[in-house]
């Protein structure tokens, strides 16, 4: 029969994963707040960017962001940590359906063990995801420079496909591509402006900021589209855990009701004992 210390062990043992729950909620809360800030800017930057290129190929028309035909890469934003439901699986179906029997594909940069897992063919390598805000700007830069190695190779496109961000629990899987980009040149009048470097170099450099840009926002829409939905889960298991508490508490009280009530009658049948041996 269960007992009242019995029911205070399950108590206990619950509070101690009610901490970890809110605390794990509370990270999570934490880095989709930030996100959020810093995608607002980065959405800002990137126009910015499209529109300085715009403007170097309206001042310069000899130069041109036309690619010769050459190889498809693509990479793909997943999760290393559970608690994220289909998360990973939903990311690998879009990413599989849209490129899987493209002949001219190079293969996959994956971010994220679990999805790496998944995908097994095509993976040229497997990045580490972020687990916090702070360490997505070295990872992003990690990526880039492993980019930059590969398109040495002739890659003609980059892909990028991740879990965007819709708000707290809700995500889609969205493809995007990065490079090349279509940038409308403008009838410009006057000269050009003086530069200090060739035009070229000047593309080349915005260029190469408006591909960290993207690639640096897939991290945060995936980061946040992750942790969104680790943080709803969060907040069912919490919910969960105090309505068992509380159930709990209840059995606790009975329990305690009934050894009270056991314990009265013991004391009551031992008194009259007592009486009748008088």
């Amino acid at each position: 029969m269960t007992s009242t210390k019995e029911i205070e062990e399950r108590i206990r043992k619950f509070r101690e994963i009610e901490k970890i729950v809110l605390s794990m909620k509370s990270i999570a809360s934490s880095n989709v707040r930030r996100a959020q800030i810093l995608i607002e800017s980065l959405r800002e930057f990137e126009e910015n960017v499209v529109s300085s290129v715009g403007m170097v190929l309206s001042y310069f028309p000899d130069l041109s962001l036309n690619v010769s035909g050459g190889k498809v890469l693509v990479v793909v934003f997943g999760s290393d940590q559970g608690l994220c439901g289909n998360f990973n699986d939903r990311v690998f179906e879009r990413a599989l359906g849209v490129f899987g029997k493209r002949g001219e594909l190079m293969g996959f940069l994956v971010v994220g063990r679990k999805l790496s897992d998944l995908m097994e063919d095509n993976v040229i390598r497997t990045f580490s995801a972020p687990t916090h805000y702070e360490s997505i700007y070295s990872r992003a830069s990690e990526l880039i420079d492993q980019i930059s190695l590969i398109f040495s190779e002739e890659v003609s496109e980059l892909y990028t496909v991740f879990n965007e961000f819709l708000g707290v629990g809700s995500y889609r899987p969205v493809v995007r591509r990065v490079f090349p980009f279509e940038v409308e040149r403008k009838e410009v009048w006057g000269v050009p402006p003086i530069l200090d470097i060739p035009p070229k170099e000047v593309l080349s450099g915005l260029i190469s900021n408006y591909i960290f840009s993207r690639i640096y926002r897939a991290y945060l829409e995936s980061f946040l589209s992750e942790n969104g939905v680790r943080l709803m889960n969060m907040n069912s298991a919490s919910s969960a855990i105090e309505r068992s508490l509380e159930s709990l508490h209840i059995e606790k009280n009975y329990f305690r009701q009934e050894e009270i009530t056991s314990e009265i009658e013991e004391i009551m049948t031992a008194f009259r004992l007592l009486v009748e041996e008088r």
